[in-house]
């Protein structure tokens, strides 16, 4: 068990960011930034000396000590300075094994970057410490449609999509129709790029829901990604050195109508009885939104025996649930995984997947693969409501023998 204490959710002033604030402005452009680079990038780097990409690779090494030479930045051995739970799960396994670990603290500001010694030399990261990958430029996996571009040549499941560019000349009214025409409904809008579901709007039915969808998620990102909404549990299968080491599965909090009690009744009384390590359900535009796509305000009687999804955010932290459950996992999935990870090559990798029931023969069921995470959160296996702690941050350290 952690010797720490799990996290908690945090309050922001927009809800469509829920956990996760960030600025608006700024993402917007990282996101242009960053998609424009995926598209020219990766066809110059080939002319690139590799004297210029082994510079890359060290940049941030020279960059951490320039600053602490000139005393801009420190390296602080302080756990409780941490800046996310994946980074503290990485610390306090690498403190049981004598590692020492340090985090770059730049004016004043912990970052989500460290340093290990390790083997006699330091090593430079952000928040998961991965061994050098080869020198060669890869695709930006993080990247959702280049993803699914990517998996639907090796014929690997994924929903049907569309990619949405505010700045594409093409993407004028009549293009949003047709895009909403050819899917088959519901369908989701999300950044192409960010994690954390940032103004993803799901469950959407009509064309007036479809363009305040792309307003929402256009907000940080104006490279969008239109989906087929799959249906089932939101699933999380991570891989460290090519082996499944973590497969979870996510539940949003959801309602059942007794004829009698309004939503907002029963999202109290659900409250009141939830498990003592569920954080209670807040209810925001976003959830108002959410249920309105379902065809519910908040005061409206739910129907007795009718079931109502109140987010597309799983786990406790939003009043639902996670399940740590490789072990109950239908092998049928495992060689279809394995042939993402072998696609990605990466040597810690999370894929999130849409599945009805993890446990049946996946041929049984629609399904897809629907992101990819090249910086997984891992405290994820660890603080799941049920099943047994996966040991990931282990598994890592492992990596460097």
């Amino acid at each position: 068990m952690l010797s720490v204490s799990e996290p908690h959710i945090k309050e922001g002033s927009c809800s469509y960011c829920a956990d996760a604030p960030i600025n608006h402005a700024l993402s917007a452009l990282e996101s242009v930034v960053s998609v424009t680079l995926d598209n020219y990038l990766k066809k110059f780097i080939k002319y690139v000396p590799f004297f210029v990409k082994d510079f890359a690779d060290s940049f941030p090494k020279f960059l951490f000590r320039t600053f602490a030479f000139f005393k801009l930045a420190k390296f602080s051995p302080d756990i409780e300075r941490s800046a996310s739970f994946r980074s503290r799960i990485i610390w306090e396994e690498a403190k049981k094994r004598g590692i020492l670990m340090e985090q770059v603290i730049f004016l004043n500001k912990p970052l989500d970057f460290y340093r290990a010694r390790l083997n006699g030399r330091n090593i430079y990261f952000e928040s998961i410490p991965t061994r050098p990958e080869s020198p060669e430029m890869r695709v930006n996996w993080d990247d959702k449609v280049i993803m699914k571009r990517e998996f639907k040549k090796h014929n690997l499941p994924i929903p049907a999509y569309f990619d949405f560019n505010f700045f594409s000349p093409k993407n004028k009214s009549k293009t949003i129709r047709e895009i909403f025409s050819k899917l088959q409904k519901p369908i989701i809008v999300k950044p192409r790029v960010g994690s954390r579901g940032r103004h993803t709007v799901t469950n959407i039915h009509t064309l007036e829901q479809f363009q305040e969808g792309l307003r929402i998620a256009g907000a940080i990102c104006p490279c969008l990604i239109v989906e087929e909404h799959l249906q089932g549990s939101v699933c999380r299968a991570t891989f460290v050195g090519g082996v499944l080491a973590g497969f979870y599965r996510g539940h949003a909090p959801t309602l059942v109508g007794d004829g009698k009690k309004t939503i907002r009744e029963l999202i109290i009384e659900k409250d009141k009885n939830r498990h003592s390590r569920v954080e209670p359900i807040r209810i925001s535009k976003e959830l108002c939104d959410h249920i309105l796509r379902s065809g519910f305000k908040l005061d409206d009687i739910l129907p007795q025996g009718v079931s109502l999804s109140l987010t597309h955010r799983i786990g406790r932290l939003f009043g639902g649930k996670t399940v740590e459950m490789i072990d109950d996992l239908h092998p049928s999935f495992i060689p279809i995984l394995e042939k993402a990870e072998k696609i990605v090559s990466l040597p810690v990798v999370g894929f999130d997947c849409i599945i009805p029931d993890p446990t049946k023969e996946e041929s049984s069921q629609k399904w897809g693969i629907i992101e990819c995470n090249t910086l997984p959160f891992i405290d994820l296996h660890y603080y799941a409501l049920e099943g047994k702690p996966r040991n990931i941050a282990g598994m890592i350290w492992d990596l460097w023998g």
